[in-house]
């Protein structure tokens, strides 16, 4: 009888797409609830979990990115997105522990900024960027789209936080393939950054991210790059 063989990896993705599927709901009743508690302690509370749910379904989202691509079965479902509607969602995705936290947030969007991406991917790999900086703020929150003349765009995060690192800001300049993705959530949370960026090519350009401090806020800035 032949030995039956267990391909970890594939269970373990599946494992991780059912779980991601029950923490969207658990994310959305929590947001349900928020809206009809009044006791102030107990808003702080909720808003503290909702973040740390956030934070989670961004992990599995990276999990399951990862083993994609490690399979070569990353799919890029390019269109045409509106930036202006993009970061409203975000906002939104994230309005709760802003309120909770009393983080200012402005923004300077183009009506008309359109860009060519995955809209899932980039989705959650703003995301994160946006839970980081909220993690990590003083009290604001800056946004800005900036097109350019091919259909692409750069966009960036700026808090008036104490800024990155000098580590991380090293380990946002390296190669992908010289990240330790063992280091934490930081060496994950770059590598799926550069490799969420770096799949999305145009006009001959790959995406890139960027790290940097002393941005419009005098923290750190997170700065994407779509060709």
């Amino acid at each position: 009888m032949a030995q039956r063989t267990f391909d970890f990896s594939t269970v373990l993705a599946s494992s991780v797409h059912d779980m991601k599927n029950s923490l969207c709901l658990l994310i959305q009743m929590i947001e349900e609830v928020s809206e009809q508690v009044t006791d102030s302690s107990a808003t702080e509370k909720m808003a503290k979990v909702h973040y740390e749910a956030q934070r989670i379904n961004s992990s599995l989202m990276q999990m399951l990115t990862l083993y994609r691509e490690n399979n070569d079965a990353l799919p890029l479902n390019m269109d045409q997105h509106h930036l202006d509607e993009v970061i409203e969602e975000l906002l939104l995705n994230n309005e709760i522990y802003l309120e909770q936290r009393n983080i200012a947030v402005s923004t300077e969007i183009a009506e008309t900024a359109t860009s060519w991406f995955d809209r899932d991917l980039i989705f959650n790999l703003l995301n994160d960027a946006i839970i980081n900086a909220m993690r990590y703020t003083a009290d604001k929150l800056f946004i800005k789209v900036e097109p350019d003349d091919n259909g692409g765009c750069q966009i960036t995060v700026h808090d008036n936080g104490e800024g990155f690192p000098i580590e991380m800001l090293e380990n946002a300049t390296m190669p992908m393939q010289q990240l330790n993705v063992q280091q934490a959530r930081t060496g994950l949370g770059l590598y799926f950054a550069h490799l969420i960026a770096n799949a999305h090519e145009r006009n001959h350009k790959k995406g890139f991210i960027e790290l940097k401090n002393n941005g419009h806020l005098g923290g750190g800035v997170f700065s994407l790059t779509l060709p």
